[in-house]
C-alpha cells in the first residue's frame, strides 16, 4: 500500500473541474430525471417504495464518501468491505427509486408510461453496458498497478452488488473531512451537494404528486355547489 501524498499532490474534485465529457454526462443525467418528473404521475404506494430506494442509495453514497481517498490509498473500509463500487451501487438504487417515484406503470395505452419505461431502459443499458464496464476496465486496471493489495481485495469483494458479510481489510472510521471534500492529506468527494440535490429531487416528485391530484379535488369541490343548485332549480320548475 502506497504512502500518503504530499498536500501539493492532492487534487481537488468538483463538478466545475471535471472534463467536458463528464459535464455532459451530468447534464444528460439531470435532463433524464427532469423528463421523468415532467411525465410522472406519482401515487403514494410506489412513491413510498421509491423513496426508500432513493434514501438507501443516498445513504450508501454518503457512507462511501467518508471512506474513499481517490487513488491515494486503496479504500477497503466501510461499504468497500461489501462491494468495490458502492458509489455506483448507490446510483443504481437512485435510478430504480426515481423510476418508482414517477409512478411508472404497465398500461402502455398511456404515452407517459412508454416514455418513462424508455428513460428507465436507456438509463439501465447505459449503466450496465457502458458505464460499469468502462469503469471496471479503466479504474480496475489503474488500481491493480498502483496497489499490490488490489488483487486480494477484488478477488473477495464483488464489483457492484454487495456481499452479505464484510471482507475486513485495513478498516478505518467514517471521515467527515473526506465527505465534505478532503483534508491536507487526502482528496475528498464533496458528496454533500449530490445528497442535497437528491433530496431536492425527492421534494419535486412529492410536489408533483400533490399538485397532480389537487385539480381533480378542486373540480369536485367547485362542481358540487353547481350540481346542487341545478337540482334545486329543476325542482322549482316542476
Amino acid at each position: 500500500m502506497n504512502s500518503s501524498p504530499s498536500p501539493a499532490a492532492v487534487k481537488k474534485h468538483g463538478v466545475l473541474r471535471k472534463p467536458l465529457v463528464e459535464k455532459l454526462k451530468i447534464l444528460a443525467l439531470f435532463a433524464a430525471i427532469g423528463a421523468m418528473i415532467y411525465f410522472s404521475t406519482p401515487h403514494q404506494p410506489l412513491f413510498v417504495i421509491g423513496l426508500a430506494f432513493v434514501l438507501v442509495g443516498a445513504a450508501v453514497r454518503v457512507w462511501a464518501a467518508g471512506h474513499l481517498t481517490r487513488d491515494q490509498q486503496l479504500t477497503t473500509s466501510g461499504p468497500y468491505q461489501y462491494c468495490r463500487n458502492p458509489f455506483y451501487f448507490g446510483r443504481f438504487l437512485l435510478i430504480i427509486g426515481f423510476a418508482l417515484m414517477s409512478g411508472i406503470g404497465t398500461d402502455f395505452s398511456h404515452a407517459r408510461n412508454i416514455i418513462l419505461w424508455v428513460i428507465l431502459a436507456i438509463s439501465l443499458i447505459v449503466f450496465f453496458f457502458f458505464y460499469m464496464p468502462r469503469k471496471e476496465q479503466r479504474e480496475g486496471g489503474r488500481l491493480r498497478k498502483m496497489f499490490p493489495d488490489y488483487e486480494t481485495w477484488s478477488a473477495n469483494v464483488p464489483s457492484l452488488f454487495p456481499r452479505l458479510t464484510p471482507y475486513r481489510m485495513n478498516p478505518k472510521p467514517w471521515s467527515r473531512e473526506l465527505f465534505m471534500g478532503g483534508d491536507d492529506r487526502f482528496t475528498g468527494n464533496k458528496e454533500l451537494w449530490t445528497t442535497l440535490v437528491t433530496l431536492i429531487l425527492c421534494g419535486l416528485f412529492f410536489w408533483r404528486m400533490q399538485t397532480l391530484h389537487q385539480p381533480l379535488e378542486m373540480i369536485r369541490d367547485t362542481s358540487a355547489p353547481l350540481q346542487t343548485s341545478s337540482r334545486n332549480h329543476h325542482k322549482s320548475l316542476l
